[in-house]
């Protein structure tokens, strides 16, 4: 679709609203992941906070979670292994299953990656007007409400 043609399904304010929200929202992402100062991928990074945020998992759910493929899942815990950031677990419940967990270096590294990025926010943030801060703010929930996560729909 050429890129002034407007989707059959919504209107030219629409998808301007859409447009624009796409390109603020990939060129912050963008942004924050310059902030990460780190050697590693954004897939590698993602996969660190989803360990924290999930706990020990096997490599099959971090692979659901980040949706990615179960082999390109295998290789980043492979590398953040090598790197000191995961560790493989027995699992308690199943000694047939092996999870996976932060190690303390993953942890630190992590918080620091997340200060770093914050920090720079906030730089970003103190040159806003105090009326702009406000409206940022009040624009926090509905960005927040559209990208939770949506429960699945049972079949029927």
């Amino acid at each position: 679709m050429p890129a002034t043609a407007v989707p059959a399904t919504g209107s030219p304010a629409e998808s301007s609203t859409a447009d624009r929200l796409r390109f603020s929202v990939t060129r912050l992402a963008r942004l924050l992941r310059q902030q990460s100062d780190a050697a590693l991928t954004p897939t590698q990074l993602a996969a660190l906070a989803t360990l924290h945020r999930c706990g020990p998992i096997p490599v099959g759910t971090l692979a659901d979670l980040e949706q990615v493929a179960a082999p390109t899942a295998t290789k980043v815990v492979e590398k953040l292994h090598g790197a000191g950031l995961v560790d493989r677990l027995t699992d308690p419940a199943d000694r047939r299953v092996s999870l996976v967990a932060l190690t303390a270096a993953g942890e630190t590294l992590l918080g620091e990656i997340r200060a770093r990025k914050t920090a720079w926010l906030n730089t970003q943030l103190d040159d806003l007007s105090p009326d702009d801060l406000t409206r940022l703010v009040d624009a926090l929930e509905v960005l927040e409400r559209l990208t939770a996560p949506r429960a699945q729909k049972t079949p029927a």
